[in-house]
């Protein structure tokens, strides 16, 4: 039991150990070479840019949410119940579709609420090394 408790523990700080954007904001930048802190500034653009159009769709599934619930209501005013069962079937999924998206886009960039933290500590490195003062 402690022996599994303890592999957990190791495997939870090794992927801590791997990621470069933790790794910024608990120790710095200092550490990194200046390509690597070239390609982490791409990786945090390409990153917003996923995150952001993911959240755009979110918004898109959210919006059809009313819609659909409108559509059950004039299908029941028409007696269709297949219709009115397919719609109102249709916003649970909705639902699920939002939440999934909401884990998705929380795990691929997990630093995505510090980016702007993250881009403003690797560009004032990189303007540090760019004029040469060693701190």
């Amino acid at each position: 039991m402690a022996d599994r408790k303890f592999k957990r523990q190791i495997a939870r700080l090794e992927r801590a150990g791997n990621d470069d954007f933790l790794l910024i904001l608990t120790g710095g930048a200092g550490a990194f070479a200046t390509h690597e802190l070239h390609h982490l500034l791409r990786r945090i653009k390409v990153k917003t840019r996923k995150v952001s159009k993911l959240r755009e769709n979110m918004l898109k599934i959210a919006l059809c949410i009313p819609f659909l619930m409108f559509a059950a209501c004039a299908a029941a005013m028409v007696s269709l119940r297949g219709l009115v069962a397919v719609f109102l079937f249709a916003i649970p999924v909705c639902l699920l579709l939002m939440v999934a998206a909401q884990l998705h886009a929380g795990k691929s960039f997990s630093c995505y609420d510090r980016a702007k933290r993250l881009r403003c500590i690797i560009q004032q490195e990189l303007e540090r090394r760019r004029n040469g003062s060693v701190v």
